[in-house]
């Protein structure tokens, strides 16, 4: 059977707001998408933001070090280039070859002192193998005048 007329227009109403419903209803899902996918794009623009900013600092450190290394080679190529490098050089050359000729001038007194010592250890064998046979002569002498 068909209904009155007026009741078909509240018939037609129903399924109009049961449309409407849903398109509320898609629309509440598409807006919870759409934060859902802003809190990750949110939180992946953060991560990139303090991977940015650790490589900044890493960068501004290697940067740093670059200046100070360039700054030490700045000083010793001026250090080089002002010729103070040779006179330091020449100094300590001079101070080396000092030493060097009183090195040298103390080993040859220690192969003299050598020399010495090892003539003065025969002169002692020497005197000592002399001092043992005139003490054997004197004994031999003594035992002959006692035999007789």
């Amino acid at each position: 059977m068909l209904a009155p007329l007026e009741n078909r227009a509240i018939l037609e109403k129903e399924p109009e707001e049961s449309a409407a419903d849903a398109r509320l209803q898609a629309l509440e899902n598409e807006n919870a998408a759409l934060r859902r996918a802003l809190q990750k794009a949110r939180s992946s623009q953060k991560r990139m933001i303090t991977l940015n900013a650790a490589r900044s600092i890493d960068q501004a450190n290697r940067i740093a070090l670059l200046e100070t290394q360039s700054g030490n080679q700045r000083a010793r190529i001026a250090q080089l280039e002002s010729g103070q490098a040779i006179i330091e050089l020449g100094q300590q050359l001079m101070a080396l070859r000092e030493a060097n000729e009183q090195l040298i001038v103390a080993a040859q007194r220690i192969w003299h002192l050598d020399k010495t010592i090892c003539a003065a250890h025969r002169e002692c064998e020497r005197l000592a193998r002399e001092r043992d046979d005139l003490a054997f002569r004197l004994c031999q002498r003594a035992s002959h005048h006692i035999e007789h």
